[in-house]
């Protein structure tokens, strides 16, 4: 078994005391979309995508620009888990699997790069990524007890 490093995509918004631990709050932080690609005899199976092609592509994002510049998204192709499994000289159809961790966009968002590879999820995470509460303002109260129960 072999396993890689990836790096699939660099967010760098402000506050890197908050983030890093060190720096100026107004600086900006360096956070990696941690990813690994798992070589075995039978398959070769990726943790995680990180940001896909479409949260990668400048000109074609789907990332809002208010988040891009939020969580300062460092947009630039070769991050992505698809381009990184050519340079190891793979094809993106010889992953067969992606474990995913949780399914925020910086773990998830390269799923559509892999269209053939099955997902494996917590159906917990899953149910959540499916049916996301909806917001709204007031509809969610915390006693005192700690219990959060909705309004009425």
């Amino acid at each position: 078994m072999k396993v890689h490093h990836l790096s699939c995509g660099s967010l760098c918004p402000h506050g890197r005391r908050l983030i890093n631990g060190a720096g100026g709050w107004l600086e900006t932080a360096s956070l990696c979309c941690h990813c690994l690609l798992v070589e075995t005899d039978e398959r070769l199976v990726l943790v995680d995508t990180g940001l896909g092609r479409a949260d990668l592509d400048p000109r074609h994002s789907r990332w809002p620009l208010t988040s891009r510049l939020a969580f300062g998204v460092r947009q630039n192709l070769a991050d992505s888990a698809w381009q990184q499994v050519q340079q190891l000289g793979y094809r993106p159809q010889d992953v067969t699997d992606i474990l995913l961790t949780h399914m925020d966009l910086d773990h998830a968002g390269g799923l559509s790069d892999f269209p053939r590879a099955r997902v494996h999820v917590f159906v917990d995470e899953l149910e959540a990524a499916l049916n996301p509460p909806a917001f709204r303002p007031g509809a969610v109260t915390c006693k005192a007890n700690g219990r959060i129960s909705p309004t009425g």
